[in-house]
């Protein structure tokens, strides 16, 4: 039972870390867009 709740959870902690990456690189470049204008 431990083992079967401790697996899904060390999932969803790697899919959160890679969630928060990849909305702060949303984040960056959204700035980076509004800063520069297209070329």
């Amino acid at each position: 039972m431990t083992d079967a709740r401790k697996k899904p959870a060390a999932k969803s902690g790697k899919a959160k870390k890679a969630a928060i990456k990849s909305t702060r690189a949303a984040k960056s470049a959204k700035k980076q867009a509004r800063k520069e204008p297209e070329v």
